[in-house]
């Protein structure tokens, strides 16, 4: 055997990385990670603002994310109950074409094209419904069987054969999209397993308890995650190409840092990971996945409130629009729940994309421009305090991945197949879970294929 460093490089310091890393020294494994940022936590970011925090990544712990709490318990990171808080965040009202509807008013209101069994239903909630109440697979992991190939269609087609209209679909899905730019541009197997996970999250949670968030940030659970590692973080090293020999792997950084491992596990978004030299070059297929798998666009825009204008106009504080402003979020105080500490605008997809391409000191006013057009009573009242885009991160290159009609069938066997000496991991592979705790999933079948083979 050839000179050795150590027995894994792992390329990336996100949750995916970081549990690979500690799930192999546990097993007496000489591990370094190399991470690209200046932090670790990879998408999930949790910032100061106002003497709070505002997450700008993973936010929320559902109370079946056992890998995710067994983290923050091994380390000692204090998680609080967010249940408090829970009911406070259905408290949004409704923009469409510049007109704010009230919930109560929605089952009757003229725009509103849901089927006549549904017309309660509002639009940030209704497609998730759906993909729950409708959802063919018995379990999560059932998304990659091959008797449910059929349903790798659009989510469009697959609405339409429940009976919904174009505008309902657009209602139900277009106004602030999760995945892809419409329904047309993401798989339904893929919202459908999203709904089996989510639907298996409900049943795991206990009766007073629906999920969690770290104190001081949930981002406090990777960075003692990393402080655990006896082998350690190098900060600030992009990887620049991975070589891999016979008998091992070479690791080489932007500034020239050179490392050798037995194994290499890029725990890397697609998006990231595409713009590494990989020699031998992966197979075609793969390749092709790589290159093809996308990612949401995601640009979270802080706001300060100067008063509490929405006891003026007697709306909600949060609002669901149909504008460049997303989702205005308020957040609240988990200790005094009626208190509002900031609002966060969420803008996704295509108004991301949008509000990328100006310039950051012009994002802020663009968004607080369409909220006071709709709202009178905003006008003057609200403060940029930070933005955050997650498409225009280079090290994120998106917020989480989507598969597009006819991907699942095609890309998901062999996206993270092992390369030789290479493994892959991220929350784009899980099989079972999503979000945080499915990038915890991936970590563990990579390392699992690490331990197998020596």
């Amino acid at each position: 055997m050839a000179n050795i460093d150590r027995d894994v490089v792992v390329i990336g310091a996100g949750l995916a990385g970081l549990h690979a890393a500690g799930t192999l020294e546990a097993a007496g494994a000489s591990v370094l990670v190399l991470e690209a940022q200046q932090r670790v936590g990879g998408r999930i970011h949790s910032m100061r603002q106002l003497g709070g925090t505002a997450e700008a990544g993973g936010t929320y712990i559902g109370a079946g994310y056992s890998r995710v709490i067994g983290a923050a318990e091994l380390h000692g990171v204090e998680l609080m109950d967010v249940t408090p808080v829970l009911e406070f965040f259905r408290e949004q009202d409704l923009v469409l074409n510049g007109e704010i509807i009230r919930q109560k008013d929605w089952a009757a209101h003229p725009a509103n094209d849901f089927p006549a069994a549904d017309k309660k239903q509002l639009p940030w909630s209704y497609h998730r419904l759906l993909t729950m109440r409708d959802n063919p697979l018995a379990t999560p992991e059932e998304w990659l069987d091959a008797k449910h190939a059929a349903l790798d269609v659009s989510a469009h087609e697959w609405f339409r054969s429940l009976g919904l209209t174009d505008r309902a679909i657009d209602l139900a899905y277009g106004l602030n999209v999760s995945f892809g730019r419409d329904a047309h541009d993401v798989s339904a197997l893929m919202l459908l397993f999203r709904g089996a996970f989510s639907k298996t999250q409900r049943a795991l949670a206990p009766t007073d308890s629906l999920g969690f968030t770290a104190r001081h940030g949930v981002q406090r659970i990777p960075e003692a995650m990393a402080a655990a590692l006896a082998g350690g973080v190098e900060l600030g090293r992009a990887v620049a190409a991975i070589n891999l020999e016979l008998d091992r792997a070479v690791v080489t950084t932007a500034d020239g840092r050179r490392v050798t491992a037995r194994h290499v596990i890029a725990a890397l978004p697609a998006g990231v990971l595409r713009r590494i030299a990989i020699e031998p070059q992966l197979p075609a297929a793969q390749a092709e996945a790589v290159a093809s798998l996308c990612s949401q666009p995601l640009t979270q825009v802080y706001l300060a409130p100067r008063t509490r204008f929405w006891e003026n106009d007697g709306y909600a504080a949060s609002l669901f629009t149909d504008t460049r402003a997303g989702m205005l979020a308020a957040a609240r105080n988990r200790d005094r729940p009626t208190e509002v500490t900031s609002l966060t605008a969420w803008i996704t997809g295509d108004k991301a994309a949008e509000l990328d391409r100006l310039p950051p000191a012009d994002v802020g006013r663009a968004v607080i421009a369409a909220i006071e057009t709709v709202r009178p009573a905003a006008k003057g009242q609200l403060e940029p305090i930070g933005l955050h885009s997650w498409g225009a991160d280079p090290y994120a290159a998106g917020a989480w991945a989507y598969f597009r009609p006819g991907e699942v069938t095609r890309f998901a066997a062999i996206l993270g197949q092992q390369h030789g000496r290479l493994h892959f991991c991220g929350e784009h592979l899980a099989i079972s879970s999503r979000g945080m705790e499915g990038a915890m999933e991936s970590a563990e079948e990579a390392v699992a294929a690490i331990l197998a083979t020596g």
